[in-house]
């Protein structure tokens, strides 16, 4: 074999190396976009989620005590909602129900009904995600492990910090923490089971229109 054969073969043998090369590097840059990608369409889709069903346990840390309740809430965009109590014993089955116009306010243990025309509920509190997701588009951080993105809303009315947990697997919330100015977990909020997008119809949020009163 001649001296020139030689070299023109080292030099097709470098040249398949460095195409092979390529090619990995190729695949590793691409799918290291998808991974990226793919967290960006995650933090989209819960950003813009239209509705929502969820059974949660709430703990309360004050300076004293330690409250836990757990709950059941129904959220339909633009601003329908209802919240069931299930525990503690004291208010089980107290609902709080707003159709986009009437909040209502009932416990039939208690025998209470009471309906307010023309209320303004905003579902302005910690414990509902919608409230999350409308503090976290004004202010946020993200934070990212190998199993969860971690959404942090820096604006709340309460001057608390906000982290939404989100399992990567799933597509779904895992758990809400309200932290105050010194980084203490105030409310905990564990999602025992949520849906979403899953509320096509406002009957869940409806009620008796006749036996509306006003209240003050």
């Amino acid at each position: 074999m001649s001296k020139r054969v030689k070299i023109f073969l080292i030099i097709l043998l470098f040249f398949f190396i460095f195409i092979f090369l390529m090619q990995i590097a190729y695949k590793s840059h691409k799918t290291g976009n998808n991974i990226n990608k793919s967290t960006d369409d995650l933090i989209e889709y819960i950003l813009n989620i239209s509705s929502y069903e969820a059974k949660i346990e709430v703990t309360v840390h004050s300076n004293k005590t330690t409250n836990q309740y757990l709950l059941e809430q129904y959220y339909m965009q633009p601003n329908y909602s209802k919240q069931i109590v299930n525990q503690p014993q004291n208010i089980e089955n107290l609902e709080i129900l707003y159709n986009g116009k009437n909040l209502e306010i009932k416990n039939t243990n208690l025998g209470l009904n009471k309906i307010y025309e023309d209320y303004q509920y905003l579902n302005n509190n910690v414990l509902w995600l919608n409230f999350f997701i409308e503090n976290y588009k004004k202010e946020y951080n993200i934070e990212e492990n190998e199993e969860e993105i971690i959404l942090i809303s820096n604006i709340n009315i309460y001057n608390y910090k906000e982290k939404l947990h989100i399992n990567k697997k799933t597509a779904l919330p895992t758990q809400i923490e309200v932290l105050d100015n010194s980084n203490q977990t105030k409310i905990y909020i564990e999602y025992k089971e949520i849906k979403l997008n899953t509320i096509q119809n406002n009957n869940i949020f409806a009620f008796k229109t006749e036996d509306i009163r006003k209240d003050v």
